[in-house]
């Protein structure tokens, strides 16, 4: 099973992986685990969620002001199902329910931005207001192609859910990223040529720029993406036919890409990657799972243009699929 991260104001990083529940080889639970110093050191312990169990691994996004996470994962009837996670490891059934009526294979991708406003109503009572709070949800169709559904509200109802992204086709699961204003949205997945192939808009996904085009390569997994706040700095990560994790990057937007594709060290991994940058792009984290079922961290202080770790597994817990 893939993992999911986020990169949040003050250095905290959250990993998300999916557990198996019980006995059963297609029931997931959710589990984390938090860095508060850059990924340097971990807690000690995975925190596991018995509220909702999933038929896939799990994607999250966070606001811009690092109070809320957003997840979501493909439940039992093969709908996508949405939950806000509070920052206190608690999953708030309020924001827990599919999205549309659609369904869908492999594993979802999501990205949001804006930020929650909250107020005391009176002693001891909070309201939390997600106007204008925009989320995009993503995944592969039953037909191949790739599907999304968005949010103006935080995900408390859904605008749209289900379109299309043009006509193209893919083998894997999508992943996705927007920038802090919202307006590039950046969509990627695996063609069936196995090439990494891509979707932009420029206008907040009011409509597509592009639907799709090649960034080129051979890969085994689907791919993972983030860009720094400002959407000109765009990194494409995924397994290559190495199993080494490789990467592409662009540094002027939606442009053209400065390099595809290069390996980030040796390590070799039987899962898609999951990644997350700081604001400006240039603190890069990556996570996968090795081939002893354990996750695996690489990170960047420099926009990669070296890796100050590459590779290091997190915490002994072992995933299996």
């Amino acid at each position: 099973m893939a993992t999911a991260s986020i990169y949040s104001l003050e250095s905290r990083l959250e990993v998300f992986a999916a557990s198996k529940a019980g006995s059963s080889n297609d029931t997931f639970r959710l589990e984390r685990i938090v860095s508060y110093d850059n990924g340097e050191t971990w807690v000690d312990n995975w925190i596991r969620h018995d509220t909702l169990a999933y038929r896939s691994s799990l994607a999250a996004s966070i606001t811009g002001d690092s109070l809320d996470t957003f997840i979501v994962g493909r439940g039992m009837d093969d709908r996508l199902w949405f939950s806000r996670l509070a920052e206190l490891y608690e999953l708030k059934n309020a924001g827990a329910g599919p999205i549309g009526a659609g369904v869908f294979t492999g594993k979802p991708a999501i990205c949001s931005h804006g930020t929650s406003k909250t107020s005391w109503q009176s002693l001891n009572v909070q309201d939390t207001s997600y106007a204008g709070v925009k989320v995009m949800v993503f995944s592969k169709g039953m037909d191949q192609k790739i599907w999304w559904a968005v949010s103006t509200n935080g995900g408390n109802s859904w605008d749209m859910a289900w379109s299309p992204i043009g006509a193209g086709t893919f083998s894997s699961s999508p992943s996705a990223t927007c920038s802090a204003d919202g307006k590039l949205v950046a969509v990627f997945a695996k063609g069936m040529d196995d090439k990494i192939w891509w979707a932009y808009s420029i206008n907040g996904a009011s409509s597509w720029n592009m639907a799709w085009a090649p960034i080129g390569g051979k890969f085994t997994s689907a791919p993972a993406a983030v860009c720094s706040a400002d959407g000109k700095r765009i990194y494409v990560f995924a397994r290559g036919e190495d199993n080494r994790i490789w990467w592409a990057f662009a540094t002027n937007g939606v442009e053209r890409w400065d390099m595809a594709w290069a390996p980030i060290g040796d390590g070799v991994f039987e899962s898609m990657p999951s990644a997350n940058c700081s604001w400006d792009g240039k603190i890069i984290h990556i996570f996968a799972k090795g081939n002893d079922n354990r996750i695996w961290q690489a990170r960047s202080f420099d926009f990669g243009a070296t890796w100050n770790i590459a590779w290091r597994k997190i915490h002994s817990k072992q995933f299996s699929d």
